[in-house]
């Protein structure tokens, strides 16, 4: 503890004395000692202490007015007072002008060591939470929004325009192109950015969870609620609360998110009062909530109600600009902190071929593809580091060069309707589609399904009918 400095500021010399002997000799603190405040404040202007013992009955300048001109000076500096007229007024005073904790003399030692020892904590943790908060405003800062093109240079606008309000937010874009890195990022410009971010994925959780997990339910209010649950609303109580996916809520769900935006308060299940909040909320969607108005499964008034102000987030086929800056950030991000590689650069073959890709995970999908290269490659990310499937031209550019089935219509018969051939074309181009992806995610049918949008049934029934292997 030898680079923790002491400043006692105290007139009665003995006790002095006696308490730089024991915070020296047995902690290994470097103890300074002053006898009035007027010395103190001078001693803090040319060498500020990591904490200050202050009494506050001293001659000419009392405690407390000491203790208003060190805040002064610097209002992080730790004090603790001293007193042997400790009444209610006077700690209450000390402590509304930031003293950290009082003692009253005379003090048991141990009792100071522990406070100066919680004082020196709290400050150290103090220290790290700012630079916690430094790293994450870093990491969700504008600087790390890849914004070559005009689409992305108009997503950063909208954000700078709407962050400091409390605005109710709708960003819709789809799976994969960012849309919670852009909520944090909102969030860490607001004013709310010293509170928390909480994240709720809709799509994954069951209708029976979800009331519960937004919610929160008291102990006893259901089979199986042996202790009360806090919901996320509440938890993210001054902050940001990001409900990602919202077009997979339940409409029961809907109506009571409905009443929390209206009345800006909730009840836990089996809660008889409503708790008020305050949270900003943004939602998020790859679904089409227009068309699901009309099918009836979101409803209309809660549309007008998130729909306050909206964020697109087009997707990476629409900003193939942004796919050379968004490789390298990505290299720069995994190479040597997270993977522990020493990779140079991407070449300018592998970086065509990204471009030339039409990317249907969006960013998230080039993210774990540069990472993947990575992991292969030495000095340079070449194409042989890529996946097979990128090095294949996209769909889209095959079926312009080549399109499908086009050796079919050479071989059909004169009379072959036009209906039968539109269909027979349709259904090669599926097949052919759901065979690439399916090589692409290495037969994993669940991923496969994913990126094709169709539930897993529906896609192992196309496997059969067009007997895919």
């Amino acid at each position: 503890m030898a680079d923790v400095n002491i400043l006692i500021i105290d007139d009665e010399v003995d006790l002095c004395q006696t308490l730089s002997e024991l915070l020296e000799g047995e902690e290994g603190y470097k103890v300074s000692i002053v006898n009035s405040g007027k010395n103190g404040l001078a001693k803090i202007k040319e060498e500020v202490p990591d904490l200050v013992l202050l009494d506050i009955k001293m001659p000419e300048m009392d405690g407390i007015e000491t203790l208003e001109k060190i805040k002064a000076i610097d209002k992080d500096i730790l004090v603790i007072m001293l007193t042997a007229y400790q009444t209610v007024d006077t700690a209450v005073k000390a402590m509304k002008l930031g003293a950290y904790d009082y003692i009253s003399k005379p003090f048991n030692y141990e009792e100071l060591k522990i406070t100066i020892k919680r004082a020196l904590e709290t400050r150290d943790l103090s220290q790290e939470v700012i630079s916690l908060r430094h790293q994450l405003r870093e990491k969700f800062s504008f600087s790390n929004i890849i914004r070559r093109s005009d689409k992305m240079k108009e997503v950063l606008y909208k954000i700078e325009k709407v962050a400091p309000t409390d605005t109710t937010i709708l960003i819709r874009g789809e799976s994969g192109t960012g849309k919670e890195l852009i909520a944090k990022t909102i969030h860490q410009y607001s004013t709310r950015k010293d509170k928390p971010f909480i994240a709720v994925d809709c799509a994954g959780l069951t209708e029976t969870l979800i009331e519960s997990e937004l919610f929160g339910h008291t102990k006893g209010a259901f089979t199986g609620a042996i202790a009360k649950k806090i919901g996320k609303f509440e938890l993210a109580e001054g902050g940001t609360l990001f409900l990602d996916e919202i077009g997979n809520l339940p409409v029961n769900i809907q109506v009571k998110l409905l009443r929390v935006l209206q009345e800006r308060e909730i009840n836990r299940i089996g809660e008889k009062y409503p708790i008020k909040i305050d949270v900003r909320i943004i939602v998020a969607t790859n679904a089409n909530l227009e068309k699901a108005m009309k099918r009836g499964t979101f409803r209309e008034d809660l549309y007008y109600r998130v729909n306050v102000f909206s964020i697109f987030l087009p997707p990476l086929r629409e900003k193939k600009e942004d796919i050379p800056l968004l490789a390298l950030h990505f290299l720069n991000q995994f190479n040597y902190n997270i993977l522990g590689k020493n990779v140079k650069n991407i070449s300018e073959e592998s970086i065509k071929l990204l471009v030339d890709y039409s990317w249907p995970g969006n960013v998230r999908e080039l993210q774990n593809v540069i990472q993947q290269a990575i992991i292969m490659a030495e000095d340079v990310i070449l194409p042989e580091h890529l996946p097979h499937y990128i090095k294949e031209t996209n769909v889209e550019t095959k079926a312009d060069k080549n399109p499908v089935g086009a050796d079919l219509v050479s071989t059909l018969p004169y009379d072959f309707s036009l209906k039968k051939m539109i269909n027979q074309l349709s259904q090669n181009a599926e097949r052919k589609v759901i065979s690439d992806v399916l090589k692409r995610t290495n037969w994993n049918k669940a991923e496969a399904a994913r990126l094709l949008k169709i539930n897993y049934k529906t896609l192992y029934l196309k496997i059969k009918e067009y007997k895919i292997e």
